[in-house]
Protein backbone atom coordinates (compact mmCIF):
# COMPACT_ATOMS: atom_id res chain seq x y z
CA UNK A 1 0.00 0.00 0.00
CA UNK A 2 1.33 3.62 -1.12
CA UNK A 3 1.27 5.73 1.74
CA UNK A 4 0.87 10.03 1.69
CA UNK A 5 2.74 11.35 4.20
CA UNK A 6 2.44 15.75 5.31
CA UNK A 7 5.56 17.18 6.67
CA UNK A 8 3.05 20.52 7.25
CA UNK A 9 3.10 21.92 10.60
CA UNK A 10 0.13 20.58 12.85
CA UNK A 11 -2.88 22.77 13.13
CA UNK A 12 -2.68 23.69 16.53
CA UNK A 13 -4.13 27.03 18.54
CA UNK A 14 -1.26 29.14 19.62
CA UNK A 15 -0.88 29.24 23.53
CA UNK A 16 -2.80 31.96 25.30
CA UNK A 17 -4.99 32.50 22.05
CA UNK A 18 -8.96 32.92 22.22
CA UNK A 19 -11.48 31.25 20.80
CA UNK A 20 -12.52 32.32 17.02
CA UNK A 21 -16.22 32.14 16.71
CA UNK A 22 -19.22 32.65 13.75
CA UNK A 23 -21.34 35.81 13.75
CA UNK A 24 -23.09 35.22 10.82
CA UNK A 25 -22.78 33.09 7.87
CA UNK A 26 -23.98 34.96 4.25
CA UNK A 27 -25.70 32.81 1.28
CA UNK A 28 -25.53 34.67 -1.92
CA UNK A 29 -24.92 31.64 -4.62
CA UNK A 30 -25.37 28.10 -3.63
CA UNK A 31 -26.68 25.22 -5.81
CA UNK A 32 -30.69 25.63 -5.41
CA UNK A 33 -30.30 27.28 -2.01
CA UNK A 34 -32.84 30.72 -1.49
CA UNK A 35 -30.26 33.58 -0.65
CA UNK A 36 -29.85 33.99 3.22
CA UNK A 37 -27.77 35.51 5.97
CA UNK A 38 -27.58 33.42 8.79
CA UNK A 39 -26.66 34.43 12.72
CA UNK A 40 -25.40 32.31 14.96
CA UNK A 41 -25.18 32.29 18.94
CA UNK A 42 -21.58 31.71 20.43
CA UNK A 43 -22.19 28.67 21.94
CA UNK A 44 -24.69 25.84 20.44
CA UNK A 45 -26.77 26.17 17.04
CA UNK A 46 -28.98 23.19 15.96
CA UNK A 47 -30.12 22.97 12.86
CA UNK A 48 -33.84 21.75 12.60
CA UNK A 49 -36.09 20.36 9.38
CA UNK A 50 -37.20 17.39 7.58
CA UNK A 51 -34.87 15.06 5.87
CA UNK A 52 -33.66 16.39 2.26
CA UNK A 53 -33.69 19.81 3.69
CA UNK A 54 -29.98 19.95 3.73
CA UNK A 55 -28.90 20.03 6.98
CA UNK A 56 -25.68 18.13 6.16
CA UNK A 57 -25.49 19.96 3.44
CA UNK A 58 -25.65 23.11 5.00
CA UNK A 59 -22.99 21.96 8.32
CA UNK A 60 -20.23 20.92 4.86
CA UNK A 61 -21.33 24.60 3.32
CA UNK A 62 -20.08 26.03 6.81
CA UNK A 63 -16.47 23.92 6.94
CA UNK A 64 -15.89 24.68 3.57
CA UNK A 65 -16.22 28.26 4.06
CA UNK A 66 -14.05 28.50 7.12
CA UNK A 67 -11.32 26.48 5.77
CA UNK A 68 -12.03 23.02 6.43
CA UNK A 69 -13.06 22.07 3.28
CA UNK A 70 -15.59 19.24 2.17
CA UNK A 71 -15.00 16.61 -0.33
CA UNK A 72 -18.29 15.97 -1.59
CA UNK A 73 -18.20 20.19 -1.91
CA UNK A 74 -15.46 20.18 -4.11
CA UNK A 75 -16.53 20.73 -7.69
CA UNK A 76 -19.90 22.99 -6.15
CA UNK A 77 -19.21 26.47 -7.59
CA UNK A 78 -20.74 29.12 -4.90
CA UNK A 79 -20.72 32.61 -3.53
CA UNK A 80 -20.71 32.79 0.30
CA UNK A 81 -19.16 35.03 2.97
CA UNK A 82 -18.96 34.91 6.80
CA UNK A 83 -18.37 37.24 9.98
CA UNK A 84 -15.95 35.82 12.47
CA UNK A 85 -15.04 37.52 15.55
CA UNK A 86 -12.64 36.76 18.89
CA UNK A 87 -11.25 39.34 21.47
CA UNK A 88 -8.83 40.60 19.17
CA UNK A 89 -10.37 40.56 15.40
CA UNK A 90 -12.95 40.45 13.43
CA UNK A 91 -12.65 38.93 10.29
CA UNK A 92 -14.97 39.39 7.31
CA UNK A 93 -14.98 37.14 4.55
CA UNK A 94 -16.30 36.50 1.22
CA UNK A 95 -15.24 33.23 -0.85
CA UNK A 96 -16.43 33.60 -4.71
CA UNK A 97 -16.26 30.00 -6.54
CA UNK A 98 -16.83 30.15 -9.99
CA UNK A 99 -17.04 28.23 -12.66
CA UNK A 100 -15.03 28.68 -15.63
CA UNK A 101 -13.92 27.25 -19.13
CA UNK A 102 -10.72 25.87 -20.20
CA UNK A 103 -10.12 24.95 -23.97
CA UNK A 104 -6.70 22.63 -25.08
CA UNK A 105 -5.05 24.38 -27.73
CA UNK A 106 -5.97 22.25 -30.97
CA UNK A 107 -3.25 20.38 -32.94
CA UNK A 108 -3.85 20.05 -36.27
CA UNK A 109 -5.02 16.58 -37.70
CA UNK A 110 -5.67 15.60 -34.22
CA UNK A 111 -9.58 15.17 -32.91
CA UNK A 112 -10.84 18.38 -31.45
CA UNK A 113 -10.43 18.34 -27.94
CA UNK A 114 -14.23 19.93 -26.46
CA UNK A 115 -13.50 22.86 -23.46
CA UNK A 116 -13.63 21.55 -19.97
CA UNK A 117 -14.64 23.04 -17.13
CA UNK A 118 -12.54 23.95 -13.67
CA UNK A 119 -13.09 26.24 -10.96
CA UNK A 120 -11.35 29.26 -9.94
CA UNK A 121 -11.81 30.88 -6.18
CA UNK A 122 -11.29 33.84 -4.74
CA UNK A 123 -11.05 35.29 -1.41
CA UNK A 124 -11.77 39.14 -0.30
CA UNK A 125 -10.70 39.10 3.51
CA UNK A 126 -11.00 42.37 5.71
CA UNK A 127 -9.77 42.50 9.33
CA UNK A 128 -11.24 44.69 11.67
CA UNK A 129 -10.14 45.83 15.51
CA UNK A 130 -11.97 48.11 18.03
CA UNK A 131 -14.23 49.09 14.84
CA UNK A 132 -11.45 50.27 12.49
CA UNK A 133 -10.24 47.84 9.13
CA UNK A 134 -6.44 47.72 9.81
CA UNK A 135 -6.00 45.35 6.45
CA UNK A 136 -7.79 44.16 3.47
CA UNK A 137 -6.97 41.50 1.14
CA UNK A 138 -7.43 39.76 -1.84
CA UNK A 139 -6.28 36.46 -2.60
CA UNK A 140 -6.26 35.25 -6.53
CA UNK A 141 -4.62 31.58 -7.56
CA UNK A 142 -1.62 33.29 -8.00
CA UNK A 143 -1.09 35.88 -6.17
CA UNK A 144 -2.32 37.82 -3.10
CA UNK A 145 -2.45 41.90 -2.97
CA UNK A 146 -3.08 42.93 0.58
CA UNK A 147 -3.40 46.94 1.52
CA UNK A 148 -2.42 48.66 5.08
CA UNK A 149 -2.50 52.14 5.87
CA UNK A 150 -3.35 53.01 2.40
CA UNK A 151 -0.42 51.13 0.64
CA UNK A 152 -0.60 48.23 -1.46
CA UNK A 153 1.64 45.23 -1.44
CA UNK A 154 1.67 42.05 -4.04
CA UNK A 155 3.20 38.25 -3.49
CA UNK A 156 3.05 35.58 -5.51
CA UNK A 157 0.98 32.97 -3.82
CA UNK A 158 3.45 29.84 -4.82
CA UNK A 159 1.02 26.97 -3.19
CA UNK A 160 -2.88 26.70 -2.71
CA UNK A 161 -3.05 26.50 0.70
CA UNK A 162 -5.77 28.42 2.93
CA UNK A 163 -6.28 31.61 1.80
CA UNK A 164 -5.47 33.07 5.72
CA UNK A 165 -2.20 30.79 5.40
CA UNK A 166 -1.42 32.47 1.67
CA UNK A 167 -2.13 35.86 3.58
CA UNK A 168 -0.01 35.03 6.82
CA UNK A 169 2.71 33.66 4.23
CA UNK A 170 2.52 37.15 2.37
CA UNK A 171 2.76 39.25 5.36
CA UNK A 172 5.67 37.53 6.89
CA UNK A 173 7.83 37.85 3.89
CA UNK A 174 7.50 42.00 3.80
CA UNK A 175 11.04 41.68 5.68
CA UNK A 176 11.36 44.78 6.42
CA UNK A 177 8.07 45.39 8.36
CA UNK A 178 7.79 44.54 11.75
CA UNK A 179 5.10 45.64 12.17
CA UNK A 180 3.49 43.79 9.02
CA UNK A 181 5.00 40.45 10.59
CA UNK A 182 3.43 41.08 13.98
CA UNK A 183 0.02 41.27 12.12
CA UNK A 184 0.41 38.15 10.74
CA UNK A 185 1.13 36.55 14.15
CA UNK A 186 -2.17 38.27 15.46
CA UNK A 187 -4.06 37.03 11.94
CA UNK A 188 -2.50 33.59 12.85
CA UNK A 189 -3.67 33.52 16.38
CA UNK A 190 -7.30 34.78 15.38
CA UNK A 191 -8.07 31.92 12.40
CA UNK A 192 -10.68 29.54 12.82
CA UNK A 193 -9.60 26.35 14.00
CA UNK A 194 -12.18 23.54 13.38
CA UNK A 195 -11.81 19.71 12.31
CA UNK A 196 -15.00 20.22 10.50
CA UNK A 197 -18.04 18.48 9.88
CA UNK A 198 -17.72 14.73 11.96
CA UNK A 199 -20.38 12.49 9.79
CA UNK A 200 -23.23 10.86 11.64
CA UNK A 201 -21.63 7.15 11.67
CA UNK A 202 -17.87 6.08 11.91
CA UNK A 203 -15.72 7.42 9.58
CA UNK A 204 -13.96 9.51 12.10
CA UNK A 205 -13.51 6.94 14.22
CA UNK A 206 -12.28 4.96 11.54
CA UNK A 207 -10.36 7.67 10.20
CA UNK A 208 -8.49 7.82 13.47
CA UNK A 209 -7.41 4.24 13.78
CA UNK A 210 -5.63 4.90 10.37
CA UNK A 211 -3.71 7.74 11.55
CA UNK A 212 -0.08 6.95 11.25
CA UNK A 213 2.74 9.21 12.72
CA UNK A 214 6.97 9.15 10.84
CA UNK A 215 10.01 10.27 11.36
CA UNK A 216 12.64 11.06 8.80
CA UNK A 217 16.27 12.85 9.72
CA UNK A 218 14.12 14.80 12.18
CA UNK A 219 11.60 15.39 10.23
CA UNK A 220 8.02 14.34 11.27
CA UNK A 221 5.18 13.80 9.43
CA UNK A 222 1.63 12.28 9.22
CA UNK A 223 -0.80 10.41 7.32
CA UNK A 224 -4.13 12.37 8.10
CA UNK A 225 -4.95 15.81 7.26
CA UNK A 226 -3.65 17.67 9.66
CA UNK A 227 -6.67 19.83 11.40
CA UNK A 228 -8.45 16.20 12.14
CA UNK A 229 -5.38 15.16 14.45
CA UNK A 230 -6.45 15.08 17.76
CA UNK A 231 -4.50 17.93 19.57
CA UNK A 232 -3.82 15.54 22.41
CA UNK A 233 -2.21 13.49 20.02
CA UNK A 234 0.25 16.28 18.51
CA UNK A 235 2.69 16.30 20.89
CA UNK A 236 3.58 13.05 19.85
CA UNK A 237 5.25 14.28 16.40
CA UNK A 238 7.33 16.28 18.92
CA UNK A 239 8.74 13.37 21.63
CA UNK A 240 11.30 10.73 20.21
CA UNK A 241 10.00 7.45 19.73
CA UNK A 242 10.81 4.91 22.04
CA UNK A 243 13.13 2.05 21.25
CA UNK A 244 11.18 -1.55 21.10
CA UNK A 245 8.19 -2.57 18.95
CA UNK A 246 5.78 -0.49 20.16
CA UNK A 247 4.92 3.00 21.73
CA UNK A 248 2.12 3.56 24.21
CA UNK A 249 0.80 7.06 25.20
CA UNK A 250 -1.95 8.61 27.83
CA UNK A 251 -4.03 11.11 25.93
CA UNK A 252 -5.80 13.84 27.45
CA UNK A 253 -8.94 12.84 25.26
CA UNK A 254 -8.98 9.46 25.76
CA UNK A 255 -8.97 9.73 29.50
CA UNK A 256 -11.95 11.83 29.58
CA UNK A 257 -14.16 9.43 27.44
CA UNK A 258 -12.96 6.75 29.11
CA UNK A 259 -14.45 7.98 32.19
CA UNK A 260 -17.57 8.95 30.84
CA UNK A 261 -17.75 4.91 29.49
CA UNK A 262 -16.95 3.64 33.11
CA UNK A 263 -13.73 2.47 32.48
CA UNK A 264 -10.64 3.62 35.09
CA UNK A 265 -7.90 4.47 32.67
CA UNK A 266 -6.87 4.55 28.77
CA UNK A 267 -4.28 4.23 26.52
CA UNK A 268 -3.45 4.33 23.25
CA UNK A 269 -0.68 1.80 21.50
CA UNK A 270 1.26 1.84 18.41
CA UNK A 271 3.35 -0.44 16.40
CA UNK A 272 7.19 1.27 15.65
CA UNK A 273 8.49 0.03 12.39
CA UNK A 274 11.83 0.81 11.67
CA UNK A 275 12.60 1.09 7.64
CA UNK A 276 16.28 1.26 6.02
CA UNK A 277 17.69 0.77 9.80
CA UNK A 278 21.35 0.67 7.87
CA UNK A 279 21.09 4.02 6.93
CA UNK A 280 21.89 7.19 8.66
CA UNK A 281 18.46 8.57 7.53
CA UNK A 282 16.28 5.99 8.65
CA UNK A 283 12.55 6.05 8.33
CA UNK A 284 10.44 4.94 11.90
CA UNK A 285 7.20 4.86 11.74
CA UNK A 286 3.89 4.66 14.16
CA UNK A 287 1.16 3.00 12.87
CA UNK A 288 -1.58 0.09 13.56
CA UNK A 289 -3.50 2.51 16.19
CA UNK A 290 -5.78 0.98 18.77
CA UNK A 291 -7.03 1.96 22.24
CA UNK A 292 -7.03 0.46 25.22
CA UNK A 293 -9.65 0.83 28.18
CA UNK A 294 -9.21 -0.67 31.85
CA UNK A 295 -10.94 -1.16 34.81
CA UNK A 296 -10.88 -3.52 37.69
CA UNK A 297 -10.01 -7.24 36.29
CA UNK A 298 -11.16 -5.97 32.70
CA UNK A 299 -9.07 -4.44 29.84
CA UNK A 300 -10.83 -4.12 26.26
CA UNK A 301 -9.46 -3.09 22.83
CA UNK A 302 -11.81 -0.50 20.76
CA UNK A 303 -12.98 -3.21 18.45
CA UNK A 304 -14.50 -4.96 21.72
CA UNK A 305 -16.90 -1.20 22.19
CA UNK A 306 -20.33 -0.84 21.03
CA UNK A 307 -21.29 1.26 18.36
CA UNK A 308 -22.03 3.86 20.70
CA UNK A 309 -19.11 3.60 22.84
CA UNK A 310 -17.16 4.38 19.26
CA UNK A 311 -19.29 7.34 18.05
CA UNK A 312 -18.55 8.80 21.69
CA UNK A 313 -15.19 8.08 21.82
CA UNK A 314 -14.98 9.64 17.80
CA UNK A 315 -16.87 13.34 19.23
CA UNK A 316 -14.50 13.18 21.86
CA UNK A 317 -11.64 12.86 19.46
CA UNK A 318 -13.30 14.94 17.35
CA UNK A 319 -13.48 17.65 19.46
CA UNK A 320 -9.95 17.43 20.82
CA UNK A 321 -9.39 18.54 17.04
CA UNK A 322 -11.52 22.12 17.27
CA UNK A 323 -10.28 24.05 19.30
CA UNK A 324 -13.03 26.55 17.76
CA UNK A 325 -15.82 25.19 16.44
CA UNK A 326 -17.41 22.04 16.69
CA UNK A 327 -19.48 20.96 13.86
CA UNK A 328 -20.87 17.77 13.93
CA UNK A 329 -23.80 15.52 12.36
CA UNK A 330 -26.41 13.82 13.82
CA UNK A 331 -24.24 14.11 17.16
CA UNK A 332 -26.73 12.00 19.68
CA UNK A 333 -26.67 9.10 17.10
CA UNK A 334 -25.97 5.94 19.27
CA UNK A 335 -25.22 7.92 22.15
CA UNK A 336 -26.77 6.92 25.69
CA UNK A 337 -28.89 9.78 27.34
CA UNK A 338 -25.93 10.34 30.31
CA UNK A 339 -23.28 10.86 27.24
CA UNK A 340 -25.38 13.26 25.42
CA UNK A 341 -24.64 15.61 28.57
CA UNK A 342 -21.02 14.49 28.81
CA UNK A 343 -20.57 15.67 25.24
CA UNK A 344 -22.07 19.25 25.80
CA UNK A 345 -19.65 19.30 28.81
CA UNK A 346 -17.11 18.55 26.31
CA UNK A 347 -17.96 20.96 23.83
CA UNK A 348 -17.64 23.89 26.95
CA UNK A 349 -17.58 27.56 26.23
CA UNK A 350 -16.89 26.47 22.35
CA UNK A 351 -19.12 27.25 19.54
CA UNK A 352 -21.17 24.41 17.76
CA UNK A 353 -23.13 23.40 14.77
CA UNK A 354 -25.03 20.72 15.45
CA UNK A 355 -27.71 18.19 13.68
CA UNK A 356 -30.45 15.93 15.52
CA UNK A 357 -33.30 13.92 14.88
CA UNK A 358 -33.29 12.78 18.70
CA UNK A 359 -35.10 15.23 20.89
CA UNK A 360 -32.75 14.46 23.78
CA UNK A 361 -30.32 16.86 22.57
CA UNK A 362 -32.83 19.79 21.95
CA UNK A 363 -34.37 18.93 25.71
CA UNK A 364 -30.56 19.52 27.27
CA UNK A 365 -30.76 23.11 25.69
CA UNK A 366 -31.62 26.22 27.94
CA UNK A 367 -32.09 29.85 27.17
CA UNK A 368 -31.64 33.35 28.35
CA UNK A 369 -33.80 35.82 25.93
CA UNK A 370 -35.57 35.81 23.06
CA UNK A 371 -32.52 36.98 20.94
CA UNK A 372 -30.82 33.80 21.90
CA UNK A 373 -33.84 31.39 20.76
CA UNK A 374 -33.48 33.19 17.23
CA UNK A 375 -30.12 32.72 17.12
CA UNK A 376 -29.72 28.60 18.21
CA UNK A 377 -32.11 27.33 15.89
CA UNK A 378 -31.88 27.38 12.12
CA UNK A 379 -34.96 26.15 10.18
CA UNK A 380 -34.33 24.05 6.67
CA UNK A 381 -36.93 23.53 4.67
CA UNK A 382 -37.36 22.30 1.31
CA UNK A 383 -40.44 24.57 -1.08
CA UNK A 384 -41.37 23.55 -4.67
CA UNK A 385 -41.87 20.66 -6.74
CA UNK A 386 -39.34 17.49 -6.98
CA UNK A 387 -38.35 19.48 -10.62
CA UNK A 388 -37.76 22.67 -9.39
CA UNK A 389 -37.34 22.49 -5.22
CA UNK A 390 -35.58 25.04 -3.89
CA UNK A 391 -33.98 24.76 -0.36
CA UNK A 392 -34.41 27.88 2.64
CA UNK A 393 -32.21 28.39 5.37
CA UNK A 394 -33.48 30.69 7.82
CA UNK A 395 -33.19 31.65 11.93
CA UNK A 396 -36.42 31.79 13.64
CA UNK A 397 -38.55 34.90 12.99
CA UNK A 398 -38.68 37.24 16.07
CA UNK A 399 -42.49 35.94 16.47
CA UNK A 400 -41.67 32.62 16.32
CA UNK A 401 -38.75 32.94 18.78
CA UNK A 402 -40.88 35.03 20.64
CA UNK A 403 -43.37 32.33 20.91
CA UNK A 404 -41.11 29.79 21.17
CA UNK A 405 -39.23 31.52 24.46
CA UNK A 406 -42.85 32.40 26.64
CA UNK A 407 -43.72 28.83 26.45
CA UNK A 408 -40.11 27.80 27.34
CA UNK A 409 -40.34 29.89 30.11
CA UNK A 410 -43.55 27.89 31.80
CA UNK A 411 -41.25 25.26 32.18
CA UNK A 412 -44.37 23.00 31.61
CA UNK A 413 -42.75 21.21 28.25
CA UNK A 414 -39.83 20.22 27.23
CA UNK A 415 -37.67 21.94 24.34
CA UNK A 416 -38.42 19.56 21.49
CA UNK A 417 -42.29 19.46 22.56
CA UNK A 418 -42.60 23.33 22.06
CA UNK A 419 -40.56 22.83 18.66
CA UNK A 420 -43.17 20.47 17.82
CA UNK A 421 -45.96 22.25 18.81
CA UNK A 422 -44.97 25.77 17.57
CA UNK A 423 -44.48 23.70 13.84
CA UNK A 424 -40.51 24.25 13.72
CA UNK A 425 -39.34 20.85 13.73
Amino acid sequence: MVRSFDYAAPNCPPSGSTMTKLRQLTINKFRNVAPTTLEFRPGINVLLGRNAAGKTTLLRLLATAVASPEDALKDDPFEVSFHAFNEELDLKQKTTRLRISETIPHTPDLPRIEEFPSLSQTDSLEYIETGNTVLSARIYPNEVIFSYEGIEHREARLIPTPPIISLIVALSNQGNSDTLRKLATQIAYSRILTAGRMDESLDRFNTLLKLELQSRGGRKARNTRVREIPHSMVNLLNEPIPDGTTATYSLAFLDRAAQVLGYNSAHARFDIERLDSATSDATVRLSNLRFFFKRANEEISHNQLSYGQKRLLAFFAHADASPDIIIADELVNGLHHEWISACLEEIGGRQAFLTSQNPLLLDFLRFDSIEEVRHTFIICERAGSATDAQLIWRNLTDDEAESFFLAYQTGIQRVSDILLTKGLW
